[in-house]
Parts: structure tokens; C-alpha cells; sequence
């Protein structure tokens, strides 16, 4: 499923948020929603029933509650339940209703960024400033974005250790120079050999295939410009010799810049 939703298309439509924070005798009563719920429980506990199954939350636990879905709740009360609540529908550039390929309930701990962007929705969401609703909705998306990624993206392990997170900002920001695990290594006080297991580890890819990475995708955005040829976009993005970097950017994007770069001259 996770591979037929195009996540860099999703389109979250935001109606009601709220940061929840119950009496004893608080519930939601049963009902079919007509939205997407994604609950964040920072702190207690509480009964959810959805789609006639029972579940008990807790602190750190993720409710994704699919649209359409039966559901009620309520909190227990010698442990009342504090959470940040979403209902919002999801489309894709076609204006579809598509759903999130998340189970009803995944425990992801307590995740400091993550409450940090619910309490600047939060804040957005109490002064209704100007465009506050255009800020709001750019809150969501952040969100889903570190929910997604979180649960889903296997392969990014990068944010568990900020040597690796500041590597990676050092590299976008300097892609084009003659950057090395060992120039790499010296600025965290690292051995080389130790940088590099611990970059692999983290990212599943080696120094060198990162920062390629990194390249050519900037060459791609260069060459999508139609401002500058296929040489001027290699000098650009730290490749010295024109043919080498043809070659990778022919086995990493499917066709040769050249190909690129005529298309755009086309539009």
C-alpha cells in the first residue's frame, strides 16, 4: 500500500483541531467520521472503540482513525488523557480522497519536534492572525510529514544521532566542494573509518553515494531551469570532468542531462 500512495502529492484539508485535556466524566460519543483523525496522546490513558474494537492509549501513542470509521471514546478517570487531536481529509493532485497506510494505533514514544510543531499549530491556532489558517495547514503538513517518515521511512535513521543530522545540513549547503569522510571525519573529532560506519548506519548509504546524491538531485533542478548547459551544471555541482557525471546522472535519473536539459528547451 505504502508504495502505491505518492506521498510527495498528499494534500491534507484541516476542520477542526484541538488540544485536548478531558474532565473525569469526558467522552466522544459514538459516531461515523467524516474525516481522517490523527490523535497524539501526550499523557494518560483512555478507551477507544473503532470499527468495534477496543483499545486502551496511552502516552506516546499514535491514533490513526481512517475516515469513515465508527468510533467513541473515553477517558479513564484516574489517569485523565491529554492529547493533540486532528480531523482533516487527505487528496492527492487529482482531488481523490486517499488514506493513510498507518495501523489504528502505533506507539512512537514521546518525540520532542514532534510536540513542538503541535504546540506551534496550537498557538497559530488560538491567535486566528492573519492567514493564520494558511500556517496552520503548513503545521499539518510538517506533522504528517515526521509521522510518515517516523513509521514508515525505514531507511531514515539519520535524525538519531546530530552529528549525522549536522553532516547532512554541512553537505547540502557545501555539495559542490571536495568534501571527504576524512575533511568530514575532523570536524565531529571522529576517526575517518568510525565517521563512515556511522553515516552508513544511519543514512544506509555510503558518504560518497550521499553526496552524489545530493549533486545530482541540485543538477536536476539546475538543468530543469533551462538557465545553464549540461558543463556550467556539472562545474556547478562539483563534478570537474563533464563525461563522469553524465554517466551518473544517466544511471541515476534514467536519461542523460543533455536529455534533460532539451526537454526543458522544448517547454
Amino acid at each position: 500500500m505504502t508504495e502505491e500512495l505518492d506521498f510527495n502529492n498528499l494534500i491534507p484539508e484541516l476542520h477542526y483541531y484541538i488540544h485536548r485535556k478531558p474532565t473525569p466524566g469526558w467522552k466522544i460519543e459514538p459516531c461515523i467520521t467524516a474525516f481522517i483523525d490523527i490523535t497524539y496522546v501526550m499523557h494518560g490513558k483512555a478507551e477507544y472503540t473503532i470499527n468495534d474494537q477496543t483499545y486502551i492509549v496511552n502516552k506516546g501513542d499514535l491514533i490513526c482513525i481512517p475516515q469513515n470509521s465508527y468510533r467513541e471514546a473515553v477517558t479513564i478517570p484516574d489517569d485523565l488523557i491529554e492529547c493533540y487531536a486532528t480531523n482533516f481529509l487527505l487528496r492527492n493532485k487529482t482531488g481523490q480522497n486517499v488514506s493513510l497506510p498507518l495501523p489504528v494505533i502505533s506507539h512512537i514514544g514521546t518525540n520532542p519536534q514532534l510536540i513542538a510543531l503541535y504546540n506551534d499549530m496550537h498557538s497559530e491556532w488560538l491567535q486566528h492572525n492573519f492567514g493564520y489558517m494558511l500556517k496552520v495547514r503548513g503545521f499539518l503538513c510538517l506533522i504528517l510529514h515526521l509521522i510518515l517518515d517516523q513509521l514508515l521511512n525505514k531507511t531514515n535513521n539519520a535524525q538519531d544521532d546530530p552529528r549525522i543530522k549536522n553532516s547532512i545540513r554541512y553537505m547540502s549547503a557545501h555539495y559542490w566542494e571536495n568534501l571527504t569522510t576524512e575533511k568530514m571525519a575532523r570536524r565531529f573529532h571522529l576517526h575517518p573509518a568510525y565517521y563512515g560506519n556511522l553515516f552508513q548506519k544511519s543514512t544506509g548509504m555510503t558518504f560518497k553515494q550521499y553526496l552524489i546524491s545530493i549533486r545530482l538531485n541540485y543538477a536536476e533542478n539546475l538543468l530543469k531551469s533551462g538557465e545553464y548547459s549540461v558543463g556550467e551544471v556539472a562545474l556547478q555541482c562539483g563534478f570537474s570532468d563533464i563525461f563522469y557525471f553524465s554517466k551518473l546522472f544517466k544511471a541515476k535519473k534514467g536519461i542523460p542531462p543533455s536529455a534533460c536539459f532539451h526537454e526543458v528547451k522544448k517547454l
